[in-house]
């Protein structure tokens, strides 16, 4: 009898083994949102909860990755839409929404803080309310742009840069629950003092 039992244990065993391994593998979104694409020195992407993996060149990209640049590191993102985000030294963003699918589309970030320029892509042609860039102290609403800024917990600046495309209309909406501003003319931005502002 006890050595049915042993037995039976011996093939349950690596079974349960197998089934624990699946559990433990990362867990993705089903496509990818994107792709690192130029890199400079180190830059990571962590799922929350999950462990950090190094970027490199084509490294996919997925909703709800948290990516990271290091001292003396930045990171280029081309999402699947043609969106474009460069992140400075010591610049850390969330990508909280990408979806490119026709009326389905959304692409939500938060930049936590750093340096960033980003280029809007297809999403924000198509649905220009469907991209959003949140900061700490308040949220960039696109109309098809060129951005760059600086953001930390306490503050940030943003400002509008000439389209790639000369004769694409460009402006951004900066907000927050005191107030908003809306800049349609490259060269011009906007400082956020703090959230209270």
């Amino acid at each position: 009898m006890q050595t049915h039992r042993h037995s039976f244990l011996g093939q349950l065993l690596p079974l349960l083994l197998y089934v624990c391994a699946i559990f433990a593998l990362p867990v993705y979104a089903a496509e990818p949102a994107g792709t690192a694409d130029v890199i400079k020195g180190a830059a990571w992407a962590q799922p929350v909860g999950d462990i950090a993996r190094k970027l490199e060149k084509g490294t996919l990209i997925y909703q709800s990755d948290v990516i990271r640049t290091e001292k003396d590191s930045a990171v280029q993102v081309v999402f699947n839409d043609q969106t474009k985000f460069y992140l400075g030294s010591n610049t850390e963003m969330s990508i909280n929404k990408f979806n490119d699918q026709r009326g389905e589309e959304g692409l939500v970030t938060h930049i936590f803080k750093g340096t960033f320029r980003f280029v809007s892509g297809l999403i924000a042609k198509n649905k220009p309310e469907a991209m959003k860039v949140g900061l700490a102290v308040a949220l960039i609403g696109i109309r098809g742009t060129n951005v760059v800024g600086e953001a930390d917990a306490t503050s940030a600046t943003v400002i509008l840069v000439e389209p790639e495309d000369a004769t694409q209309k460009t402006s951004i909406e900066v907000s927050n629950k005191y107030g908003s501003v809306l800049i349609d003319e490259p060269g011009y931005g906007t400082e956020v003092p703090d959230a209270h502002s």
